[in-house]
C-alpha cells in the first residue's frame, strides 16, 4: 500500500495543493505551514475523519462550505484513486472515479496509521480515545463490526432524542432493543478482540524495547459496571431507565465502555509517567500496524507527526529505524529539525 499523489482543496489552510510522494517523504516547514495537515487530509481517505478529533465542519478552510481530498497510489500490486468530497454536512467516497454508495463500503480501501503526539491519549484515564481507537482497527478487519457500529450509534441517536423530549417508556424501550440486537456482534467482537490485541501488544513490546512487559487487556462493559456479563444490553437498560430518563441519556451500552490496559499490573492510565504513556501508545500504534498487516494482507501507510520529538535522540532515531523497515513511511519536521536527507522533501514554507 503507497499514496503516490495528493491534492486537496479547502482543507484547512489550504485552499488548493498538489503533493507527490515517495516511499521516503519527509515534510518541512515552520509551525502553522500544515504539515499536520497533510497527514490528516491523508488519514481522511482511511478513516473519513480526523485524527485530530476534530468535527468535519471544523476542518473546512474558513470562509468555505466544503472541502476535497484525492489522492493516487498503489494496491497491491495495481493502481487506484481515491477521492472523498465534503459538502452539505455529508462525505461522499469514490473508488477510480466510481462512487461509493455507502461510506462504509470504502472502509479498509486504503490503509493508514498516523503516529502523533495525540497517542498519549491511548493511556488517558478516560475510555473515550481508546474505545475509538480500537473501534477503529476492529473496523479496518472487519466489514461487519463497522456495519453494526453504524447501526448502533444511529439508534442511539434516536434513542437519546426521546429521552430529551419525554417520550414514552415503550418507545425507549423499542430502541434500547434495536441497540441490544446490534450490540451482540459488537460485543463478541471487543472480547475475542482483547485477547488478541493483547498478545500482539507484547509481542511487539518485545520487539520495539528489546524485553518484556506484562501487558493485559481487559474489557470494561459499562452495562455490568465492570466485567463483561451474559446480560442482555435491553434487560440492562430496562434496570437503569428511571436513571436514564433523569439524566435525559442513555447511561450504558458499547458507547461508553472501555479496554483497561495494565503494564506489570499498573493501569496505565494511572500510574504510567508521561515517558511511559508516549512509549505504549507507540506500541499501540505499532501493534495496530502488524493486525493491519495479518488481517489485510499488506502493510499501510504509516505516517509520523513531529518524528517522536518528545523523546531523546537515541530513542527518537531507534523508533524511525524501525518504521523504515516498511514499505512507506512518511515524516514531519519543524523547519531545520530534518536529519533524513535521503528522504524527498515536501518543504511547505510560505506556498500556501
Amino acid at each position: 500500500m503507497q499514496i503516490t499523489e495528493l491534492s486537496i482543496k479547502n482543507f484547512r489552510n489550504f485552499a488548493i495543493g498538489d503533493f507527490k510522494f515517495k516511499e521516503r517523504t519527509a515534510i518541512t516547514g515552520p509551525n502553522g505551514s500544515g504539515k499536520t495537515s497533510l497527514i490528516e487530509a491523508i488519514h481522511y481517505l482511511s478513516s473519513f475523519k480526523s485524527f485530530r478529533s476534530a468535527a468535519d465542519s471544523k476542518v473546512v478552510k474558513i470562509g468555505e462550505e466544503d472541502f476535497v481530498v484525492n489522492c493516487s497510489g498503489e494496491k497491491e500490486g495495481e493502481s487506484f484513486c481515491l477521492g472523498m468530497q465534503y459538502a452539505n454536512s455529508k462525505k461522499t467516497l469514490s473508488l477510480n472515479r466510481e462512487r461509493i454508495e455507502k461510506l462504509s463500503d470504502g472502509f479498509g480501501v486504503f490503509l493508514s496509521v498516523v503516529l502523533s503526539i495525540y497517542d498519549k491519549l491511548l493511556s488517558h484515564q478516560y475510555s473515550i480515545y481508546r474505545r475509538k481507537f480500537l473501534d477503529k482497527l476492529i473496523s479496518t478487519i472487519d466489514d461487519q463490526y463497522f456495519e453494526n457500529l453504524i447501526q448502533y450509534h444511529a439508534i442511539l441517536k434516536q434513542k437519546n432524542n426521546a429521552l430529551k423530549q419525554n417520550q414514552q417508556r415503550t418507545l425507549i424501550d423499542t430502541y434500547s432493543a434495536q441497540m441490544s440486537s446490534r450490540s451482540e456482534y459488537i460485543y463478541e467482537r471487543r472480547l475475542e478482540f482483547s485477547s488478541y490485541f493483547e498478545e500482539v501488544l507484547n509481542r511487539v513490546y518485545a520487539r520495539i524495547f528489546g524485553k518484556e512487559k506484562l501487558i493485559k487487556v481487559k474489557y470494561y462493559s459499562s452495562k455490568d459496571n465492570g466485567e463483561y456479563t451474559q446480560l442482555p444490553l435491553l434487560e440492562a437498560a430496562r434496570r437503569k431507565f428511571e436513571s436514564e430518563q433523569r439524566r435525559k441519556r442513555t447511561v450504558c451500552g458499547v458507547h461508553l465502555d472501555d479496554y483497561v490496559v495494565t503494564v506489570d499490573d499498573h493501569p496505565i492510565s494511572e500510574f504510567g509517567s508521561e515517558g511511559e504513556k508516549i512509549l505504549l501508545g507507540i506500541t499501540m500504534k505499532a501493534a495496530e500496524i502488524q493486525l493491519i498487516y495479518e488481517n489485510r494482507g499488506e502493510y499501510p501507510v504509516i505516517m509520523v507527526d513531529d518524528a517522536f520529538t518528545e523523546l531523546d535522540e537515541k530513542k527518537r532515531r531507534s523508533m524511525i529505524d524501525l518504521f523504515e523497515e516498511y514499505p512507506q513511511l512518511i515524516l514531519t519536521y519543524p523547519t531545520g529539525k530534518s536529519n533524513d536527507n535521503d528522504y524527498y522533501t515536501i518543504d511547505l514554507g510560505d506556498k500556501r
